[in-house]
């Protein structure tokens, strides 16, 4: 329960945490159908439980899952070749733009019920205390698919991306260029960088302590931070990109033994042990985004 990605939202004021604990339930994931794309709903936090959250710190844990049939594009594009090719054969004639697309539609169509269902869990927890939803994913489609479900869950939910008052690319590349990285923070050694052109030439740096020349000489041509990998106060490594969304997150051991000796042992207590330390982690992680960035709350952006 250690995540690796995560996306922060805020939200303009605290949440019902008892009517979603009614709601979670009563809007669980249903096994896709024959002809349905995907299907998302609530998840228990354990497999074949009856445990839909946990409250730790004034903050709420939960569990969705995306069900959805999978069609490998290649075997679906080798058949239609297949049908293509046929009737080129036997007709003599070319296959128009339109009824290529229709027959890709009726071979999905067809082969979709048979094909077997993937499923993807994200994870989000909701802190009432710093007014912000954490989830555990930067994969912008099932990002948008959660936030979804809990509107529909709760009638509406609104959450707001971060409200940042300095442009995380500017600020990272000053961070950079005049090697005044804030105090909590240590550069770690990988380093995304973007022209600022029209061309968006990238270049990506691996395995390079970010303040060296290699890269400042490109930022003082003019590119700018695109992501950043750095360590936060002893508590863990990450790579901070320019949305603001969070990845690569590697846990420090002082952490994970911390939370293994407070469990009593068994899932459910690892799972409550892990969350209370890491939520709390993640609040006062947030405060220092707050700072750095000038991330305003929802209430002082709506005023303004």
């Amino acid at each position: 329960m250690f995540y690796s990605n995560a996306t922060i939202f805020q939200l303009p004021a605290r949440i019902d945490l008892s009517a979603l604990e009614a709601a979670l339930p009563e809007h669980p994931l249903k096994e896709c159908g024959a002809q349905d794309e995907y299907s998302f709903g609530a998840l228990p936090l354990v497999r074949n439980s009856e445990t839909w959250f946990l409250h730790s710190n004034n903050c709420f844990l939960m569990r969705f899952g995306k069900e959805e049939k999978v069609l490998p594009s290649a075997f679906i594009r080798e058949e239609l070749d297949k049908k293509v090719a046929d009737i080129e054969l036997i007709e003599g004639r070319k296959v128009g733009h339109k009824e290529k697309a229709d027959m890709k539609d009726e071979l999905v169509f067809t082969l979709r019920p048979k094909a077997f269902p993937k499923r993807t869990d994200i994870w989000m927890h909701i802190d009432n205390a710093a007014q912000i939803v954490v989830i555990y994913s930067t994969t912008a489609a099932m990002v948008e698919l959660a936030f979804k479900h809990l509107q529909i869950m709760l009638g509406s939910f609104p959450m707001m991306p971060l409200q940042a008052q300095v442009s995380p690319p500017s600020l990272m590349t000053d961070w950079l260029l005049k090697n005044a990285v804030p105090a909590p923070l240590e550069t770690g050694d990988e380093c995304d960088i973007q022209d600022r052109s029209e061309d968006k030439a990238r270049i990506a740096f691996k395995s390079l302590e970010p303040l060296s020349e290699d890269v400042t000489r490109h930022l003082e041509q003019g590119m700018s931070v695109k992501s950043l990998a750095l360590r936060w106060s002893e508590k863990f490594n990450f790579v901070l990109h320019d949305d603001l969304t969070i990845r690569k997150i590697k846990w420090d051991d002082a952490i994970k033994e911390a939370a293994f000796n407070d469990s009593q042992g068994g899932a459910m207590s690892d799972m409550d042990a892990n969350f209370s330390i890491t939520s709390l982690t993640i609040r006062k992680f947030f405060c220092s985004l707050q700072s750095w960035f000038e991330i305003t709350a929802p209430e002082q952006e709506q005023a303004a």
